[in-house]
């Protein structure tokens, strides 16, 4: 399939095949550990590679995969825990999964029965997804621009991708051409003209990794890398609605860790930490009926499935912002004063000893769990 397939050149890895949804939020608990891990000194690179080749064979990148292209089809509720597994130990990882994720549904909606064969034949081996934003003159643009020369087209412009793109198989932008609506364009990620702007793609320990600089320089595009192009009413089409679902995920995860950090500080305020446990949970719940919304999406033919999915998804991305937000403010005792006033007197008495049960529960060894 010319440029669309060259992707296949890169030497054949064996993944192994989650069979389960908890395997899968167990394997994104044991790779996120070794994300979160220090790399070693002088060695930076090597280990963003080796790193990004556990993850590859870890068999997550398959979990979303149709059924009838071998895959498992994991209720999306499931990504977005693996998501939130994910980035409650290191941003990077829940970034380039997420990046993933959406790019495999993009490929579900859009893409031809050809082009699903392909890429979803890759994923299951351990082949990665990455996505790029356009950009112009150093702001967001809508598309890159495409040029026809031929049978085929040249594409030309900058974008800001996933971190690691450099490691991924294909990546997929946003491209346009003579008027024509925005359509997906999946590239291979070592394809003649992409040039990678920045020298390392060492995830960022504690931080999120900055997007990717990529360069498109007269790429040669054949007509079989174009995805179908979204119609114009699908404004709130499935990927975007997993899109914000998969960044509430994100946002959460990172809430997870900060609370966890609240929890075992022995300084801490345990009203704070029970009140920021209970509306972590709650975030918890809005991300799960969000997931099952876009479950609903993903097989309905009505416009109504695809319009619950996307305000359930903004729903729960402005629930988790917040809350992460809050539990980033708790880390100062004013912050957890000022969280904590005009509660009513039973309800600080009952969050308070929420939160000395949970820090009661961090500090008991496994041995004394019961």
């Amino acid at each position: 399939m010319g440029t669309f397939s060259s992707a296949q050149s890169r030497a054949a890895r064996t993944a192994a095949i989650i069979g389960t949804e908890d395997e899968a939020i167990t394997v994104a608990g044991t790779v996120a550990e070794i994300f979160s891990l220090p790399a070693q000194d002088g060695a930076a690179a090597q280990t963003a590679e080796a790193r990004l080749e556990v993850l590859s064979r870890s068999g997550l990148f398959g979990i979303s995969v149709p059924t009838e292209h071998g895959g498992i089809d994991v209720s999306n509720t499931v990504l977005a825990e693996v998501c939130a597994v994910a980035a409650s130990r290191s941003a990077t990882l829940g970034e380039i999964i997420a990046a993933h994720f959406v790019a495999v549904e993009q490929i579900r909606s859009h893409a031809s029965e050809s082009q699903r064969s392909t890429i979803f034949s890759a994923i299951l081996a351990g082949a990665r997804l990455a996505r790029a934003s356009a950009r112009h003159n150093n702001e967001a643009a809508d598309a890159l621009a495409l040029t026809a020369s031929g049978l085929a087209w040249r594409l030309a412009g900058e974008a800001l991708c996933t971190p690691c793109t450099r490691h991924a198989d294909w990546v997929l932008a946003p491209a346009r051409h003579d008027g024509a609506r925005t359509a997906g364009l999946v590239l291979p990620t070592g394809i003649e003209g992409l040039t990678y702007v920045a020298n390392s793609c060492e995830p960022a320990i504690g931080g999120v990794q900055p997007a990717e600089h990529v360069l498109f320089r007269d790429v040669l595009v054949d007509g079989d890398a174009l995805l179908q192009p979204a119609s114009d009413t699908a404004a709130h089409a499935v990927p975007r609605s997993l899109d914000l679902l998969l960044e509430a995920a994100r946002q959460l995860g990172a809430g997870r860790h900060a609370l966890l950090l609240l929890i075992d500080d022995p300084a801490g305020n345990p009203l704070a930490a029970g009140l920021l446990s209970a509306r972590l949970a709650a975030a918890e719940a809005m991300l799960a009926e969000a997931g099952r919304a876009v479950d609903a999406a993903q097989i309905g033919l009505a416009e109504t499935h695809r319009t619950n999915a996307f305000l359930a998804a903004v729903a729960a991305l402005a629930v988790a912002e917040e809350t992460f937000r809050e539990i980033r403010r708790a880390a100062s005792p004013e912050g957890q004063s000022l969280l904590t006033e005009n509660l009513s007197p039973q309800l600080c008495a009952v969050l308070k000893e929420s939160g000395e049960l949970r820090r009661a529960d961090r500090q008991r060894g496994p041995d004394e769990e019961g």
